[in-house]
């Protein structure tokens, strides 16, 4: 009996036989050729290869290829696609792929895909499993991935249709709530008193407090990223845990096998970035300061520390300050947020979080607090 959605059979020789698609006759019947193996996965992947080698020597001018699901043509895509991402952007798109497409519409024929269909795959997301939902911001980033592998369909075969709906499920970020000013400044108080003492993570989150760089930024810095001559800190590398896959995905050759450390280059060109930092902190990073080639945080059994390392620290510090606690990331948007009520340009404070404009820094992470709206409406009046 064959597989739901699939031409592969089992024999009765025990053998495992798939059949595919070859070429329209001139009378309008359909040719099939076929492909055999000692299990259904061998097979599954000899036809993979073959509607791929398929695919690849068509034109296509006007239509797809019979038979491609989605999840071969997500397959292709991650092929194809692959030598123009970060090795931590690949394994983001094949983490997706592989979670959230694959399982629930994989074997989806192509051609079939309509609005319908994008409303039922979107609505059973939505719902989630085991009463854990997804975000709508990694809702909107799945969104993202399957219009890219539609609009790879669309480029390579030059075929209509395909269509999804422009972000019906856009990112709506929620709410910030940064913590109390008390609660910052006890946070404040209590990392220069540690950072003082020699210890790196206070003078880490310290760092980050005063520069908004991002926690895999803080991690990848060596002091020589830090001119005492000109004051300044340059960021340049990123330090990220990612996924690693092997090549046997019976559909998309994207299992994961584990995860790895990778140091790279910043989150985009203009994370590439000089900083300038506060006097009283190069005066204590002068104090401490170490090789050039050593990592500012270095772990206690590896040279540097990991981001969740560094973030389970810093969840520690905030319940022993007695701090609600809230993710490390919080001081990048504690940072904006001050800067804009310092008095910072809004172009500056892009360029120092690392931006590639300045709407990306108004939208995510500027927030205007209760007392600066008190502050700004106490003498409002009608007239000028």
């Amino acid at each position: 009996m064959a597989r739901k959605g699939e031409n592969i059979y089992k024999r009765k020789d025990g053998r495992w036989e798939g059949r595919y698609h070859k070429i329209n006759m001139a009378d309008g019947r359909q040719k099939y050729a076929s492909v055999y193996g000692k299990t259904y996965k061998e097979v599954k992947e000899k036809l993979f290869l073959k509607k791929r080698e398929q695919l690849l020597e068509k034109g296509g001018y006007g239509c797809l290829p019979t038979g491609l699901t989605i999840g071969e043509a997500a397959g292709i895509w991650l092929e194809e696609r692959r030598g123009a991402w970060k090795e931590s952007t690949l394994s983001t798109y094949r983490s997706i792929t592989e979670k959230h497409i694959l399982p629930l519409i994989g074997s989806v024929q192509a051609e079939a895909w309509d609005f319908a269909a994008y409303r039922e795959y979107f609505k059973i997301l939505r719902e989630g499993k085991q009463g854990k939902k997804l975000s709508e911001q990694y809702l909107h980033q799945i969104h993202i991935i399957l219009g890219q592998i539609l609009q790879f369909l669309k480029d390579k075969y030059h075929c209509t249709g395909l269509e999804q709906p422009h972000a019906p499920y856009a990112a709506r970020h929620r709410p910030v709530h940064p913590p109390l000013e008390t609660d910052i400044r006890k946070l404040e108080a209590y990392l220069q008193k540690e950072a003082l003492k020699g210890d790196v993570t206070c003078m880490g989150i310290l760092l980050t407090g005063c520069s908004g760089i991002r926690i895999g930024e803080l991690c990848a810095l060596k002091w020589g990223d830090i001119s005492f001559e000109k004051g300044t800190m340059h960021i340049g590398r990123t330090l990220q845990r990612i996924r690693t896959f092997c090549s046997n995905s019976r559909e998309t050759g994207c299992y994961s096998t584990g995860m790895k450390i990778t140091i790279t280059s910043p989150k985009s060109g203009n994370s590439d970035r000089e900083i300038p930092l506060p006097g009283y902190l190069l005066t204590l990073l002068q104090k401490w300061r170490g090789r050039q080639e050593d990592y500012l945080m270095p772990g206690r059994k590896k040279e540097y520390t990991e981001p969740r390392t560094l973030q389970y620290r810093f969840l520690r510090i905030l319940k022993s300050l007695g701090i609600p606690s809230f993710n490390f990331h919080m001081l990048r948007h504690i940072f904006a947020t001050n800067c804009i009520s310092h008095g910072f340009d809004m172009k500056t404070v892009s360029e120092l979080l690392g931006h590639s404009n300045v709407t990306t820094t108004m939208r995510i992470y500027v927030h205007s607090d209760m007392q600066r709206k008190k502050m700004l409406m106490a003498d409002y009046r009608m007239t000028a």
